[in-house]
């Protein structure tokens, strides 16, 4: 979680309005503390009366993109956020110039 921290921080100002949001999907809940400990981007606690992650498709931890109007653009299964960062990156920006 801090590498997603770390790269929120330094180019959120060049993202303008995109947000980053953490959900915690039901089932998840002990692992809540450690996962706030680890970031100050915004968490919610899914559950499974609300379902707010299978609105994605999210079963997993993966890294999910939506655009504006909530549509997923991109999901990574897997993603070394070390080694692939200029390609998130780059995702994201796009992502940031087709909502101009």
């Amino acid at each position: 979680m801090a590498q997603i921290q770390n790269i929120v921080d330094e180019n959120s100002s060049t993202w303008g309005d995109v947000k980053v949001v953490i959900i915690d999907l039901p089932g998840f809940e002990e692992g809540l503390p450690d996962l706030i400990a680890q970031t100050t981007l915004p968490i919610l606690q899914d559950t499974y009366e609300d379902g707010i992650a299978t609105c994605y498709g999210a079963s997993k931890w993966y890294l999910y993109l939506v655009d504006r109007a909530g549509v997923v653009q991109v999901v990574h299964y897997t993603l070394d956020l070390d080694a692939e960062r200029d390609r998130l990156l780059a995702e994201i920006s796009t992502l940031v110039e087709a909502k101009k």
